[in-house]
C-alpha cells in the first residue's frame, strides 16, 4: 500500500455532511495546535445552501454541489447520517477524485469502517466515533476537550487519526469493528435514552397530577444527586436505592398496577428492575426471597 496521509505534515479535509458533528470537527481541526497543519478543503451537504452554511461555521474550505465536483484532498470525513454512509462512500468511490494513501472515515458510533467500499486497496479507512453530544456546534466547541473517541479501522489510518483527535482535546479509544454496534447502543442507553427516561418520569408526574410547575423541582434535585452519587462511586451497589434495594415487593406490584395502562411505561419499568435487582444482590440488603417475589412480579406477562 502506498504511504498515507500520516506521513505528511499539511492535511486537506474534506467533509461530505457537515451537520452539526461535521461542523464542529471541521473547525477543531483547523484550530487545533499540533505539528500537523490542517486545512478545510471542501464541503458538500444535501444543498447547497447548507454547504455554505456549514462553511460560514467552520470559517474555512469551499462548498460544492455534487460529487463530481470534488477536488482531491487527504481526508476524507464523511458525517452523514448513519442510513446514509454508504450510499456517500459510493458515490465518493466513484467520484474518481480519491488518491493513494488518502484516509476516508466516518463517524458512526454503531456502523464499522468495513462498510466504507474503496475503488483499491491504496487507500485507508476508518471510524472515529466522538461520545460527545453536538446539539449546539457553539457549545461543543468550548466543551469538547475532555470527550472520549472510539477509533477503529485500517492499522496505517488510526495512527493518524489518534493523533489528529488528540489535538482537539479528545481521549481516543480503540474499539473493534465486530462490537460497534453494542459500543453504540451503550452510549445511546447512557446519553438519548436517558433523555427520554427523564422525559417518562415527567410523564408520569403529569398523569399523577402533579402540576408542571412543580415538575422540576421534583425531579432535578434527585436527579442531580443521583448522577453524583453514580460518577462518585465506582460500584453501583454503592448507589443504588429504594424498593428494589430495600426488597419491597409490594411496592413493586404497586408500581406495575399504577403503570399497566401505558405500556411503554411497564415495559421500561420492568426492564430497569431485572437489571436493578442484579444490583441488590450485591448489595445484600434484600433476602433471596424478597428478591425472587420481585424478580417474578417483573417478569409476569402482563394482561394488556
Amino acid at each position: 500500500m502506498n504511504t498515507p496521509a500520516a506521513a505528511i505534515t499539511n492535511l486537506t479535509v474534506s467533509c461530505i455532511g457537515a451537520g452539526r458533528l461535521g461542523t464542529t470537527l471541521c473547525r477543531l481541526l483547523l484550530d487545533q495546535q499540533s505539528d500537523i497543519n490542517v486545512s478545510i478543503g471542501q464541503v458538500l451537504n444535501n444543498s447547497f445552501e447548507s454547504s455554505l452554511e456549514a462553511v460560514e461555521f467552520i470559517g474555512a474550505g469551499t462548498a460544492v454541489k455534487d460529487s463530481q465536483r470534488l477536488n482531491p484532498a487527504d481526508i476524507w470525513m464523511i458525517t452523514t447520517p448513519d442510513d446514509a454512509v454508504q450510499e456517500v462512500c459510493e458515490a465518493l468511490s466513484g467520484s474518481g477524485v480519491l488518491a493513494p494513501g488518502n484516509i476516508v472515515l466516518h463517524c458512526s458510533g454503531a456502523l464499522s469502517s468495513k462498510i466504507i467500499r474503496l475503488p483499491s486497496e491504496q487507500c485507508y479507512r476508518a471510524s472515529v466515533h466522538p461520545i460527545h453530544s453536538f446539539a449546539d456546534p457553539e457549545t461543543s466547541l468550548s466543551s469538547f476537550a475532555g470527550s472520549s473517541c472510539a477509533v477503529e479501522g485500517d492499522p496505517e489510518a488510526k495512527v493518524l487519526l489518534n493523533k489528529l483527535f488528540s489535538s482537539i482535546g479528545g481521549n481516543c479509544f480503540p474499539v473493534k469493528s465486530g462490537t460497534k454496534a453494542l459500543y453504540h447502543a451503550a452510549t445511546v442507553m447512557a446519553c438519548n435514552n436517558l433523555v427520554a427516561l427523564l422525559t417518562m418520569s415527567k410523564q408520569m408526574l403529569a398523569e399523577a397530577d402533579i402540576d408542571q410547575s412543580q415538575q422540576d423541582q421534583i425531579l432535578n434535585p434527585l436527579i442531580r444527586q443521583t448522577v453524583d452519587n453514580y460518577l462518585n462511586n465506582a460500584d453501583p451497589a454503592a448507589v443504588l436505592t429504594g424498593p428494589i434495594s430495600r426488597g419491597d415487593h409490594n411496592t413493586v406490584e404497586a408500581h406495575l398496577d399504577a403503570l399497566s395502562a401505558q405500556r411503554h411505561w411497564r415495559d421500561a419499568y420492568t426492564a430497569l428492575g431485572e437489571t436493578a435487582v442484579s444490583i441488590a444482590q450485591q448489595q445484600g440488603y434484600a433476602s433471596d426471597d424478597e428478591l425472587e417475589k420481585i424478580v417474578n412480579l417483573l417478569t409476569k406477562t402482563p394482561d394488556y
